[in-house]
């Protein structure tokens, strides 16, 4: 690739990524906004959000620590399928 094809390619993929930076930020003002119209809903409802929202941390702290587990294990079986690779080109 020249130097002129690089410098397109790196604009390009600029201008792309940009583009897409501030759909996100579009997006995520549009999650704000409904998260703050729900937050205020269960207020209105008499929810204590402050304790609803500590049992969901909670939760995610379990799940992160359950799929922290279930990685170290995948981890494991790719280093054991790496070394089975590395006897079998030994034999031959």
């Amino acid at each position: 690739m020249d130097n002129n094809e690089k410098i397109g390619f790196h604009k390009g993929a600029l201008d792309c990524l940009l583009k897409e930076r501030a759909e996100f930020s579009r997006i995520l003002s549009i999650v704000d906004a409904l998260i703050q119209m729900h937050t205020k809903a269960l207020s209105d409802a008499g929810i204590d959000i402050k304790a609803e929202l500590e049992k969901a941390r909670q939760a995610a702290g379990q799940n992160q620590q359950q799929q922290a587990g279930g990685q170290q294990q995948a981890d494991e079986n790719f280093v054991n399928i790496d070394s089975a690779i590395q006897d079998s080109k030994k034999n031959f």
